[in-house]
């Protein structure tokens, strides 16, 4: 058991499978729980979390309400153009590297 978890963990295609399946909260505030004074506190730690699964790093910051045209339009096609490595193979029906 602590042998195939070492294998799992040295090996980075079977570790980011075992990462894919941890549990995630992916959830989306609802609207009404946030208002003007709390948007960007919010949404920067929804944008946070999800940060983690994609492929090209370092990924944009959600910024404030003085955050430059710019850098707003490079943070919009990021998350338009988003890309994560996760992936959920452990819901297939076999596993491909015992088939």
């Amino acid at each position: 058991m602590i042998q195939e978890a070492y294998e799992t963990l040295i090996d980075p295609a079977k570790r980011r499978k075992y990462d894919s399946s941890l549990p995630f909260d992916e959830k989306i505030p609802e609207e009404g729980k946030f208002d003007d004074s709390d948007f960007y506190e919010v949404f920067t730690k929804c944008f946070n979390l999800n940060m983690r699964w994609s492929n090209k790093q370092p990924t944009p910051n959600f910024g404030n309400e003085h955050m430059p045209m710019p850098n707003v339009k490079k943070f919009y096609k990021f998350w338009f153009e988003f890309n994560s490595w996760r992936e959920f193979s452990q819901y297939d029906e076999y596993d491909t590297v015992e088939a």
